[in-house]
């Protein structure tokens, strides 16, 4: 199919709900294989806080595979570390968070001057780096971590959890606190020149709170995110969403970036209210599978309804750049379903629902036990 658009103007479409000469790859998931980094010349951890190696890493899988976006900011630890906590660097390529840095809500704080402390910066001129390089044409899509899972990271995730039971006060303090603090650092990276800023919450999983709690202590927070930082926004939560999904669909983001959620279900849910973003599985297929199978797996998901295409997660190391250029030629090679495909479409789907079936081994009317 050829090209009618910008990578910027197709993916900022998609997200948006407007029209597209194809599905957009452009994946804001981390995409640091050993080959891209390589390619970039880049290093752990060394990558984390030099700005211009950062850009060269952000953008190799454009420059090498074709993927639709870049994603400066690696790792989901800054927001926390910026707040006081201790990074484990020992695992130089993505640090987690290695204690939490709080037991009271009201003394959490960080400087006046956020764009110029510890790596903020770093990721700022990163973002002004590809802006110039690319001249707008690249969509840059840094990465933010949520409001939910700083806290968690500020505080301990367990305590977090269990105060949203035990001193429901106390969670929504640390949680409006995390608030405050991500949307003023998204509106740093917007200034910088991003496009679309990627807010990932992965402690708000449906792995590990209810729908209810979503509702009450997390979509406050996404809310405000959506409403406060003007650049569209692509929501990402780890692990089954599907109890959450009734929720997310009020949260006022643009587009939900899912895991473990087939994507017609996930269609099914959100209808028209939000772009959906998704699904290429990174345990197996990514890794593991041949160029074919992630060339089938991306038409798949085009054709039950995802808006853009990307991985579940963050592509491991050893996936191969074979199987990130087919993931990109597939999109490039599926016709955008259309109103009048819709019996072909809903074939699609039919094979979709079905092999999702014979992998969870479900019933042929059993549709819905996995999302219990």
């Amino acid at each position: 199919m050829a090209s009618e658009m910008t990578p910027t103007r197709r993916a900022l479409a998609a997200v948006l709900g407007g029209r597209v000469d194809y599905v957009p790859p452009a994946n804001p998931l981390a995409q640091t294989t050993v080959e891209l980094m390589k390619y970039a010349n880049a290093s752990w951890p060394k990558a984390h806080f030099d700005a211009q190696m950062m850009a060269d890493l952000a953008s190799a899988p454009y420059d090498v595979c074709g993927i639709e976006a870049a994603r400066p900011q690696f790792d989901i630890s800054l927001e926390a570390e910026v707040l006081g906590c201790p990074l484990d660097w020992n695992k130089p390529d993505r640090p987690p968070v290695a204690a939490h840095a709080y037991t009271n809500p009201d003394d959490v704080t960080w400087p006046d001057d956020l764009a110029n402390t510890k790596r903020v910066p770093v990721v700022l001129d990163a973002i002004s780096i590809l802006r110039e390089k690319y001249s707008g044409m690249l969509p840059i899509i840094p990465v933010i971590t949520a409001p939910f899972t700083v806290a968690g990271h500020i505080a301990g995730v367990e305590n977090l959890v269990r105060w949203t039971r035990t001193d429901p006060d106390k969670a929504h303090a640390f949680i409006d606190a995390a608030t405050d603090f991500v949307i003023a650092y998204g509106k740093l990276q917007v200034e910088a020149g991003a496009h679309i800023l990627f807010p990932a919450d992965p402690s708000a999983s449906g792995d590990l709170i209810s729908g209810e709690t979503y509702e009450e202590f997390v979509l406050p927070a996404h809310k405000r995110m959506a409403r406060e930082v003007s650049a569209p926004k692509i929501l990402h939560m780890c692990g089954n969403t599907s109890k959450l999904l009734p929720y997310v669909r009020k949260s006022g983001m643009d587009c939900f970036s899912f895991d473990a959620v087939p994507v017609w279900y996930c269609r099914q849910v959100l209808g028209n209210s939000m772009s959906i973003l998704g699904s290429l599985d990174v345990i197996d297929l990514m890794p593991n599978g041949t160029p074919q199978d992630v060339y089938n797996r991306t038409r798949e998901c085009i054709l039950q309804g995802t808006d853009v295409v990307g991985t579940a997660c963050d592509v491991s190391f050893g996936t191969s750049l074979e199987n990130l250029k087919a993931y990109v030629r597939a999109c490039r090679e599926t016709p955008v379903p259309k109103a009048g495909d819709i019996k072909d479409t809903i074939r699609e789907i039919g094979v979709g629902i079905g092999n999702w079936q014979v992998k969870n081994k479900k019933g042929s009317n059993d549709c819905g036990g996995v999302f219990k």
